[in-house]
């Protein structure tokens, strides 16, 4: 009976990492240059909204420092038809030079 619940256990631990590469390959594959967007929840301690008092915010991250910028409070200049998301105009200007 344990030899059955171990061949499980490894089965199930093979899977996961065999998963885990696969995604690593497909990541790698489609091109890192366009980093994934984050969504971090964001609390307030004043009146919470309707949906449940939670909101989240759409964080980019900063090409140049790699810090992750919310998208309304972020710098943005917009290149060859992408926008991009600044922490600080000092990153901005790095990028465009």
């Amino acid at each position: 009976m344990f030899l059955f619940i171990e061949r499980i256990f490894v089965f199930l631990i093979a899977i996961s990492v065999i998963r885990s590469v696969i995604g690593h390959i497909s990541r790698l594959w489609s091109g890192t240059s366009q980093p994934r967007p984050v969504f971090r929840p964001q609390q307030h301690s004043s009146t919470p909204s309707s949906s449940g008092g939670h909101t989240s915010t759409l964080l980019q991250q900063d090409p140049i420092c790699g810090t992750y910028v919310g998208v309304d409070t972020s710098l943005k200049k917009i290149i060859a038809g992408r926008v991009y998301h600044f922490c600080s105009a000092e990153c901005r200007s790095r990028f465009t030079a």
